[in-house]
């Protein structure tokens, strides 16, 4: 019987970056393409905001683990999500401009703070954060590592005492 392995905290890590970094690339292009009818959609972000987004989703990983066994509600978890995003953003951005190195402005929004964060984007961040737990958190704690695929024919997938565990089918 072949073990399959959970990915690891770095994997999910790399993963959540990932999604996070190139999220953000595609709505700089498409808010340049609203706010400036710029149809070659460039879209930008600061390497940055590679651990920035693998941290801050590792944490509402762990957010929704706590508060989903509590049974708390997907609209109070998403709420729960949304403030952890404005202090954790608030945060690492305050810490980057000390280096001159914040990526990220918000003083022409009416409702920034500060200029690391603004309230004009709650929307946006209370439903990614529904996207995020739902989607991503989802199917990224659902990866498995074991052999490749072709080097295990007719494979029965079996989770005994809470591990996944492939063993060949009798035919």
């Amino acid at each position: 019987m072949t073990k399959l392995v959970a990915l690891t905290i770095l994997g999910r890590f790399y993963i959540y970056a990932i999604h996070g970094y190139a999220t953000e690339v595609m709505f700089t292009a498409v808010w340049e393409f609203v706010v400036n009818f710029n149809m070659k959609l460039p879209g930008v972000t600061s390497i940055w905001s590679f651990p920035i987004y693998g941290i801050s989703v590792l944490v509402v990983e762990q957010l929704y683990l706590i508060l989903d066994a509590h049974k708390i509600p997907l609209i109070v978890r998403a709420l729960v999500y949304t403030i952890w995003t404005y202090c954790w953003e608030f945060s690492t951005g305050f810490v980057l401009r000390q280096f001159d190195a914040c990526p990220w402005d918000y003083t022409p929004f009416e409702g920034d703070f500060m200029g690391l964060v603004t309230l004009e984007y709650l929307p946006l961040w209370y439903f990614g954060a529904i996207f995020v737990e739902r989607v991503i958190i989802f199917y990224t704690r659902r990866i498995y590592l074991g052999p490749p695929i072709e080097k295990m024919p007719d494979v029965q997938l079996v989770i005994s005492s809470g591990t996944l565990e492939a063993s060949r089918k009798n035919i």
